[in-house]
């Protein structure tokens, strides 16, 4: 049902490019004509990129076969994967308007620092996407700005299920050596547990999701804790250790912040759920944007 035939795929311009991966935007033949697709796929040909890129293919997969209205879903959609041909890729529908972080830097660029209610909903978007997650038992491990795409209809997606970390390379990964492997972590997005033992849960993609409320009220700032932009291992795992959090931003509704503290907590148990996130956000919006028509 996913192979596809590569012979169908027609590369085009790259849209995003790391040190181990790339996209392309790239049109496929379909019975019922031609498509245009994210096309995903390794640059670098080690062990680790290979094991990246099947693990994504094989997460996207479960989400797939496990969720019954897949076009109403908010984790975005596999379109299928090329695997028996020299060249590998998995195909992803195509987000005409980009990722997440770069949308917020562009409302920032043309408006100034302003908080619409349209973007809290694209957060309200994640918050489900989080609770398919949760359903699947999946974690995401890497839920931030540059990993949502908003597709053609102003809907955001969750995205980037593996090779998250190589596609979007740069300043937001620290190099970790982790029993003798070497790892790119987003250590500002980062749970406590998640730095300290490298546990992963439900939980932890919820105080990654606490980031991207930041990220949101700040129109795509880069997260700075205790005034330091780039922490080391140690530096972060001190800061949080002693209580130390990212502060509210300039115009941020006390509200909202007490939403990321929430997501926060030391204590993952404590921290909300991601139907609860949803419907405290909800309510946010209500109350801060009445007058805002905000078409979920």
């Amino acid at each position: 049902r996913w192979e596809k035939k590569s012979g169908h795929l027609t590369p085009g311009p790259l849209i995003g490019e790391g040190m181990f991966g790339q996209v392309r935007r790239a049109k496929l033949r379909t019975p019922e004509g031609e498509l245009a697709v994210a096309a995903k796929t390794v640059r670098v040909e080690d062990s680790q990129s290979y094991r990246d890129f099947y693990r994504e293919a094989a997460i996207l997969v479960a989400v797939h076969e496990q969720n019954s209205n897949v076009r109403a879903s908010n984790i975005v959609r596999l379109l299928g994967l090329i695997t028996k041909s020299r060249e590998k890729y998995i195909l992803l529908e195509y987000a005409p308007k980009g990722d997440l972080l770069g949308f917020l830097r562009s409302v920032k660029n043309r408006d100034g620092e302003v908080l619409h209610g349209n973007l809290l909903r694209y957060a309200v978007h994640i918050s489900r996407a989080l609770q398919e997650l949760e359903r699947l038992k999946i974690v995401h491990r890497d839920v931030a700005a540059r990993n949502v795409l908003i597709i053609a209809n102003n809907v955001a997606k969750l995205a980037d299920f593996g090779l998250a970390r190589d596609v979007y390379a740069s300043t937001q990964y620290v190099k970790t050596n982790n029993h003798g492997v070497e790892e790119f972590l987003p250590l500002k997005w980062m749970a406590l547990e998640s730095i300290e033992t490298g546990e992963y849960t439900c939980e932890s993609d919820v105080w990654s999701f606490g980031v991207l409320l930041w990220e949101i009220a700040t129109l795509g700032n880069d997260p700075c804790f205790d005034d330091k932009v780039h922490v080391t291992f140690l530096q972060m795992v001190g800061i949080l250790r002693q209580g130390i959090r990212m502060k509210r931003p300039p115009g941020c509704p006390e509200d909202l912040y007490r939403l990321m503290r929430a997501c926060w907590r030391d204590v993952p148990a404590t921290r909300p759920t991601p139907d609860g996130l949803e419907e405290r956000l909800l309510q946010l919006m209500g109350a801060l944007f009445p007058d805002e028509a905000i078409d979920m």
